[in-house]
């Protein structure tokens, strides 16, 4: 399994258990694919998704499309 790395394409799991959850992806009507920009802290990236960037634990990230 492809470990996330700096332009990967990615994407977070969206919420569809709870109605207006207030989270980040779902008070700005996020798709959740994002664009890994740099490392962070703790196992955690840097990720510009398309309502702005967020830090992302590295388990919580799907890879659409690895940096070739």
């Amino acid at each position: 399994m492809k470990e996330v790395d700096v332009g990967d394409l990615v994407r977070v799991p969206l919420c569809t258990d709870v109605i207006d959850c207030g989270c980040f992806f779902c008070s700005g009507d996020s798709n959740g694919i994002g664009f890994v920009l740099s490392p962070a802290e703790l196992n955690m990236w840097y990720v510009m998704f398309d309502i702005g960037e967020w830090k992302c634990y590295d388990h919580e990230l799907e890879i659409i499309s690895g940096n070739a």
